[in-house]
């Protein structure tokens, strides 16, 4: 995980119980947080573009600016040293990216000593500006069709603050962001930008804008965005975000002036300065719902920072549709009491519960059932289900708190029959030459069912709030990802045989939580004479081996030729398919070669 350094001055200035270093670290530590410990940081400056760099002591000044890529040696009345600066060294909590920054973590550490407890709200002034988004934003052409937006006025700047705003927009990045794949943030000083704002998207040398760290008094400062791509620092390592897209998006003003090229770099002409009174900052992404946590993550912090600071919503026009941003409205979650205590193993009651809730930021109601409805602040990305609440009731009592005790009962212990047998399918398909992969539980329907040529599953187990488009729902067969295996190693000699051991996911309302895991066996074999013959051998072999009598029954499957695949049974029960994959599955993939498949759900086997 990555290291970072809260400055320790804005961190007690924020903190209502002044404390020594040793408490506070065990506090943090007790939140979850891996706490280094303090050190003194020397701090560069990039005149150039206003980048800040800390090293400890024993470090050599940085010889390139980490944000515009000016080499020092070569320009060295460009980098002022600063003053030093303690740090509390600690790495990153990436499910908790609202522990970022000093704001964010003494809001944390308040309400978790109980000096602050409960919902924390913002003032949020309404929209006076907005961002027209252009529908070619929408298209497969461009990558980043999501935008989130807001206005921060009444800033006091010096270095301190600036290097909080950019680590935190940088850290955002990795943990959010996903290193700028699906969020990137741009801070822009709002006297040099005029509204409203669109949202486009260009073609790769439709114009030029000078972007941030040149001068724009050079008469090559100027660049169209390919050529930021092949020439720019920032641009030559993100490029890849854009590989392979005809359009990438732009951020201008009413006066076509260009604040940003997401996710890439920001324009010179916008960037902030230490005169800088106010920002006009926007997030851009893949996906509405990762944009809007990391723009409220963003103002929120600003706001404990500086409370007098005034936020202003924008208005975000899509073709279809608007919606005002920063959206700060809290989710609501219902929460059992006496589930929480029974899973903790902890005597909790239900003020017990209240209490510790409201310790970690929670608004609390009891319901009229005797449960609990949980207002979750808009900052935390990483509620998404009752038990991340029962986790934080837990940090709240402490883990450090809990009793420690004999177990009451002893059991003997027993190997699972489901995993015995899929030990034993290892072990047959190993000695078949098999090599087994462990491919991605998540999947998107792109993978799960158009390229695999089949009709979506209404059994199909959809993410509420997806990290990702390719990330969107939880697999219903192992063949996808052992066929996206198989595309990545088409330089490797043939054949090539795979196999993988592991669960599916379906909707089953009988399921305590709402779905059922199987567990399935998948084979593949690639080779310039694959066909449905050797897949059903290899099937017939491996339940041979397992001590069943198989039954093989033609069937019209979509991801087979129609007359080369089959429903597989044993004693009358249908448990699996075979069969040769279709030629256009293939090339979905990118695979040249005949393949052939089985898959077998291990759960059906009669007992």
């Amino acid at each position: 995980m990555p290291v970072i350094g809260i400055s320790v001055d804005l961190l007690e200035k924020g903190l209502i119980e002044k404390m020594d270093r040793d408490t506070l670290i065990l506090h943090l530590q007790h939140l979850g947080c891996d706490v280094e410990g303090f050190a003194i940081l020397r701090r560069f400056r990039c005149n150039r573009c206003g980048h800040i760099a800390e090293i400890t002591e024993t470090q050599e000044p940085p010889v390139l600016c980490g944000g515009c890529g000016l080499s020092f040696k070569d320009h060295p009345d460009q980098m002022a040293e600063l003053d030093s600066t303690e740090v509390l060294r600690m790495e990153l909590l990436a499910v908790r990216p609202d522990l970022f920054d000093p704001g964010g973590l003494a809001r944390t550490l308040n309400a978790y000593l109980g000096h602050r407890v409960g919902l924390k709200e913002y003032d949020i002034e309404p929209p006076a500006e907005s961002v027209t988004v252009d529908p070619s934003t929408q298209t497969d052409l461009c990558p980043r069709p999501a935008i989130a937006a807001a206005m921060v006025s009444g800033i006091t700047l010096d270095d301190d603050f600036i290097k909080v705003v950019m680590k935190l927009q940088e850290n955002l990045h990795w943990a959010l962001g996903r290193d700028r794949k699906h969020a990137s943030i741009g801070v822009y000083d709002l006297d040099t930008v005029t509204g409203p704002f669109e949202y486009t998207s260009v073609e790769p040398d439709a114009l030029t804008f000078v972007p941030l760290g040149c001068n724009p008094e050079e008469t090559d400062s100027a660049m169209t965005p390919a050529q930021i791509l092949e020439k720019h620092p920032k641009g030559v390592a993100f490029a890849k975000l854009l590989d392979g897209f005809r359009r990438y998006p732009i951020l201008r003003d009413s006066t076509g002036r260009i604040l940003s090229m997401p996710p890439i770099i920001n324009s010179e002409q916008t960037r902030v300065r230490q005169t800088t009174s106010g920002f006009f900052m926007d997030v851009t992404g893949t996906n509405q719902n990762i944009v809007n946590k990391a723009l409220a993550v963003m103002v929120t912090s600003i706001k404990e920072l500086q409370p007098d600071v005034a936020v202003q919503q924008v208005t975000v026009r899509y073709p279809d549709h608007e919606i005002d941003t920063p959206d700060l409205t809290p989710a609501t979650m219902l929460l059992d009491p006496q589930a929480t205590a029974s899973l903790l193993g902890i005597d909790l009651d239900r003020d017990d519960v209240v209490r510790l809730l409201e310790c970690m930021g929670h608004r609390t109601q009891v319901t009229e059932d005797d449960r609990i409805d949980v207002v979750i602040p808009a900052y935390r990305s990483d509620i998404i289900h009752p038990r991340d609440l029962m986790e934080d009731v837990a940090i709240a009592f402490g883990y450090h708190n809990i009793e420690t005790s004999i177990v009451p009962t002893l059991t003997i212990g027993a190997p699972d029959p489901e995993q015995e047998r899929a030990a034993d399918v290892r072990q047959v398909m190993t000695g078949f030459g098999f090599l087994e992969v462990m491919t991605l539980a998540l999947t998107s329907d792109q993978e799960a069912f158009i390229k695999m040529r089949l009709d979506e599953d209404p059994n199909a187990v959809i993410l509420e709030n997806p990290i990702s488009a390719e990330q969107t729902m939880l697999r219903l067969s192992l063949l996808p990802g052992l066929l996206d295996t198989l595309a990545h190693n088409t330089n490797r000699e043939l054949p090539q045989k795979l196999f993988e051991v592991g669960p599916t996911s379906h909707l089953d309302e009988s399921a305590e939580t709402g779905a059922r895991e199987h567990l399935v066996v998948s084979a593949v074999l690639i080779d310039s004479k694959a066909g449905a013959a050797d897949a059903r051998s290899l099937c017939k072999q491996l339940l041979v081996e397992l001590g069943r009598d198989p039954s093989f029954a033609n069937a019209s499957l979509g991801c087979y030729l129609d007359g080369r695949c089959g429903i597989v049974s044993v004693s009358g029960r249908p448990i699996g398919h075979l069969g040769e994959i279709h030629p256009e599955v293939l090339e979905h993939f990118g695979l040249s070669h005949p393949a052939a498949a089985f898959e077998l759900d291990l759960s059906l086997f009669p007992r």
